[in-house]
């Protein structure tokens, strides 16, 4: 079951980040899906809980909602940077420590930041992420925890963010 689980919550990230577009698209989505989490299952999480729990689905919709907004705020702040004919790019690298008992947690953590515009987790060790910031105001962001929060609530009482 756990499999099952693992390959849908596979294959939904694979339609958010490639948009299918045809029948061939959702087809090398699913081999795909399917082929990493029949992997994940054997491999990387053996004696662990499922990633996605049919309990709570609506945790990960309203993650997924929250989570959509800030990239989309973030995308437009890195438009904003870019089209400024001064391109006032200013790089910050922020570590952050965030306390998750859930090895699941701390990777969707750190995918949820490197996915987000103008931020890329560039280290992830144990509790500590090490995430390079385009400018100020994302290092900000960062260090104000509202994601590792959201993250923290996605994963219930499996984590001490």
């Amino acid at each position: 079951m756990r499999t099952v689980k693992t390959t849908a919550a596979l294959f939904a990230f694979w339609c958010v980040v490639v948009v299918p577009a045809s029948l061939i698209d959702v087809l090398v989505g699913a081999v795909a899906a399917l082929l990493v989490g029949a992997w994940a299952e054997r491999f990387l999480w053996p004696h662990a809980g499922p990633l996605v729990s049919l309990v709570h689905p609506l945790r990960w919709v309203a993650f997924a909602w929250a989570h959509a907004g800030r990239m989309i705020a973030s995308a437009v702040h890195v438009l904003r940077v870019v089209i400024d004919p001064r391109l006032p790019i200013d790089p910050e690298v922020v570590t952050q420590t965030v306390a998750f008992d859930d090895e699941a947690a701390r990777v969707v953590y750190a995918n949820a930041i490197t996915v987000t515009p103008g931020t890329l987790t560039v280290d992830a060790d144990g509790d500590t992420f090490v995430v390079h910031c385009l400018d100020a105001a994302f290092a900000d962001e960062v260090r104000g925890g509202a994601l590792a929060r959201d993250v923290a609530r996605l994963f219930e009482g499996r984590t001490t963010a």
